[in-house]
């Protein structure tokens, strides 16, 4: 697939690049496994920019393994909160709990043993072994496998399992030896920086004479990915009861999406449904009976294959309350900013604050 004269300059031309252009990241100089697990979780579908913050604050209350291990769901929950795809955090709780059980709380640097554990793929588990254990595993995000279809003028859908393990066999031959962790994190910059998914910068790009897609003059058309799916447009409604100056928040325990965050009762309006009639229905899912709604707020986020519209509307409490539970609960607004909610209750609920303070 590679030419020999390829196989010794790509690595060295993409690694000369990384030294003098690399972005500078928390884990570069100490490359702790656990970190790096911890940080390629949250790197899975979300950008650089946007994890580290979390990433910090995260590794500040779960400093070990076992930290996390020993911390409830809610907890692990509320510090990811904002993220988004939580099962991720989930998942990564569970790992701890394992690694702590099986490994004496070591993370261990196999990418087999690495793939046993709960959410852990062939990216996490190579970023982990190539970064902080030095060993040469390809790590290939988004980034690194669009720089590897414009090299090879890949003319597969690189979304399918067989175009990725191709992609993946034809990284290994690059793959330096002696630096695979570093190679690893310029793929990733380099696809960041200059490779990118629109307009790339390939007048300054390191290997833009190894590029087939650049010589060919295909370099916006690669890499091939399914057509885009246009998302199905939804009204959502969701009841911001009060009462005592407090507000009924209920946990998820239904399905994958959002379970275990805590949200207003929430539900999607049917046709023909008005939106005074949705309130109401979400207020019954909780036992409650409202009077004096107001729409406070209209969020909109996209989530799965839905173009959501969300209603907040705050509503005053008719009769007795509802008793709390596990699943239940009043609280005041400091309370309900430190539960583990999903991005757009978060929204919903700096709009209420916003508007306390007027």
């Amino acid at each position: 697939m590679w030419t020999p004269e390829q196989i010794r300059a790509i690595p060295q031309l993409l690694l000369e690049w990384y030294q003098a252009n690399a972005r500078p990241m928390p884990w570069q100089e100490n490359p702790d496994p656990y970190h790096l697990l911890v940080a390629a979780t949250m790197l899975q579908q979300t950008q650089v920019e946007t994890v580290l913050p979390y990433l910090e604050r995260f590794l500040q209350r779960f400093p070990t393994i076992r930290d996390l291990a020993e911390a409830g769901e809610e907890e692990v929950l509320r510090y990811w909160a904002g993220l988004g795809y939580y099962n991720r955090a989930r998942n990564l709780h569970r790992a701890a709990q394992q690694i702590s059980r099986r490994h004496n709380g070591s993370v261990p640097c196999r990418v087999d043993a690495l793939r046993q554990l709960p959410g852990i793929g062939e990216y996490t588990a190579g970023a982990v072994v190539s970064i902080a254990c030095g060993k040469p595993e390809p790590a290939l995000d988004s980034n690194g496998y669009r720089i590897l279809a414009r090299l090879l003028a890949f003319e597969e859908d690189i979304t399918l399992s067989s175009s990725r393990r191709q992609l993946q066999e034809a990284c290994r031959q690059i793959l330096p030896e002696h630096a695979p962790g570093a190679f690893n994190q310029a793929l990733m910059d380099l696809g960041a920086m200059v490779c990118t998914v629109r307009e790339p910068r390939c007048l300054v790009c390191p290997l833009a004479e190894q590029c087939l897609a650049f010589q060919q003059g295909r370099q916006a058309s690669l890499p091939v990915l399914p057509p885009r799916q246009v998302g199905e447009k939804v009204q959502d409604v969701c009841a911001i009861i009060e009462h005592h100056r407090r507000w009924l928040m209920r946990k998820r325990t239904d399905g994958r999406l959002w379970h275990g965050l805590w949200e207003f009762p929430r539900v999607r309006m049917e046709e023909g449904e008005t939106l005074e009639q949705a309130v109401r229905r979400a207020a019954s899912t909780v036992g409650a009976q409202i009077d004096g709604c107001e729409t406070v707020a209209v969020i909109r986020h996209g989530v799965m294959h839905y173009s959501v519209t969300l209603h907040a509307v705050r509503c005053h409490l008719r009769e007795h309350p509802p008793e709390g539970s596990d699943t239940l609960r009043w609280v005041s607004p400091k309370e309900a900013q430190r539960l583990p909610l999903s991005s757009p209750m978060r929204r919903v609920l700096g709009k209420l604050m916003q508007k306390r303070e007027k």
